[in-house]
């Protein structure tokens, strides 16, 4: 069975969901606390075909490794955010509920999101805090202003049902297609400034702000641009029987089988993912004369030792998978405040960070930066295997043919699919070895 995009719908992307603190005395016999997310919200996850995971504040590792093994992002309801946030004295008679940490993580994990093209959906409080990661402000106590209607108070348990009118080009139009919604609120702050490079898709009658999303110009391919859109309101509450909330989270998890899925349509191999090879292109060297005076260009003059294309794109006539690898040798590599800055401005995420090794790539995983020690056998092993496959027309069929073979199967993740080359890769590496030995190979 088949999506209308094609893709497979036997595919079930995993999605992650941000978990909010539990006291200590939340949960009997619970003493020390712990995280919780409210069931609606994975209830409504499942129903659109989602697998879901919980993810908590405190998680150690870069927003990009924290985030690799998902498709989709929710950010959900809660307490308030932080004022000092986005710079305003806390209001103290009525803030509640303030996490710091799960501010900064989901702030970080939104922004990240972004560069990787995760869809993310934000709720409520989630809304909130994606208005103020993009620079927005927050209006503390929405009863202290008398023209607004009743949008509900969340301590008291109180619930507001009210609608909410889409604005007419916007993603949640698109979604919903239903015009006015009827939505269940309960909520005592909002938007006041929007964020840069949000635009309003959905107000109250009252003029309130209850729908934002980042403003991106909208293609034909609705994986090409990053989809976060954020709601006010409370759609998991009333989605079971309203179509048009369920819809926000069908378009979600669709979004996220498009990104997650590889998949053949019709498959039934599971999140696995297979690797795309393709044919030989000479755009590759293209991409990597691009990108190599880019990164020079950005990097101190006396830092880069060498740059070299390496890897299967930079053999000719050697189908790869259409990523290009470029190793950049540098003098310390632990020395990471000389290139790592620069680096990051030039639009690398950080990926890799080991002894001897560090990696980054694009958010659109068509270019990997291997960092490695001048001189090093890092740097050695890449430049060898590279030109032996260049000369030797045997090795560099038997290394495609593999390639292609298992580029057919499902993998777990990419580590599976590296590991299934390593028995070739050793037997090539070692001929490899004997043809620098006789020929006194050194890098060039």
């Amino acid at each position: 069975m088949t999506s209308g995009s094609g893709v497979s719908a036997a595919y079930r992307p995993l999605v992650a969901v941000v978990a909010y603190h539990l006291a200590d005395d939340r949960v009997a016999r619970w003493p020390d606390g712990g995280y919780g997310v409210p069931a609606p919200y994975i209830a409504a996850l499942r129903r659109s075909g989602a697998r879901t995971a919980i993810v908590s504040p405190g998680e150690i590792g870069p927003p990009e490794d924290i985030l690799e093994p998902y498709d989709g992002l929710l950010l959900v309801g809660g307490g308030d955010v932080d004022p000092a946030r986005y710079g305003a004295v806390p209001d103290t008679e009525h803030n509640y509920g303030v996490e710091s940490d799960r501010d900064g993580f989901e702030s970080d994990l939104l922004l990240t999101a972004e560069r990787m093209r995760i869809p993310v959906l934000c709720i409520c409080r989630g809304m909130q805090v994606m208005n103020v990661a993009y620079g927005g402000t927050l209006a503390q106590h929405l009863p202290d202003r008398p023209e607004l209607l009743e949008h509900g108070v969340p301590l008291d348990g109180t619930e507001t049902l009210h609608t909410v009118t889409p604005e007419p080009t916007s993603y949640l139009a698109a979604v919903t297609k239903s015009g006015d919604l009827t939505c269940s609120s309960h909520h005592h702050q909002g938007v006041e400034r929007v964020g840069d490079r949000l635009r309003v898709s959905g107000r109250s009658p009252d003029g309130l702000v209850e729908a934002i999303e980042l403003d991106v110009g909208h293609t034909d391919d609705p994986t090409a641009d990053p989809w976060i859109v954020g709601v006010q309101w409370h759609p998991e509450e009333t989605a079971e029987g309203d179509p048009a909330q369920q819809s926000l989270f069908d378009a979600l998890v669709l979004l996220a089988r498009l990104r997650g899925s590889r998949a053949d349509p019709g498959g039934s191999g599971g999140r696995g993912r297979a690797y795309r090879i393709a044919d030989p292109d000479p755009g590759w060297a293209e991409r990597y004369e691009a990108e190599a005076a880019r990164i020079v260009g950005s990097l101190p003059a006396d830092l880069v030792t060498r740059i070299d294309h390496v890897g299967s794109t930079a053999v000719a006539g050697l189908a790869a998978k259409p990523i290009v690898d470029i190793q950049l040798s540098v003098s310390d590599v632990e020395d990471e405040p000389r290139y790592l800055p620069a680096l990051t401005d030039a639009g690398y995420l950080l990926r890799v960070r080991e002894p001897g090794h560090r990696m980054v790539r694009t958010p659109g995983l068509d270019v990997q930066v291997h960092i490695c020690p001048a001189g090093s056998g890092w740097e050695r092993r890449h430049l060898l295997f590279r030109d032996w496959l260049r000369q030797d027309a045997a090795d560099r069929a038997a290394y495609e043919a593999l390639k292609r073979d298992l580029a057919s199967r499902d993998w777990p993740d990419m580590n599976a699919y590296a590991d299934a080359k390593t028995a070739l890769i050793a037997e090539i590496m070692a001929r490899a070895e004997a043809w620098a030995g006789t020929t006194h190979w050194t890098p060039h």
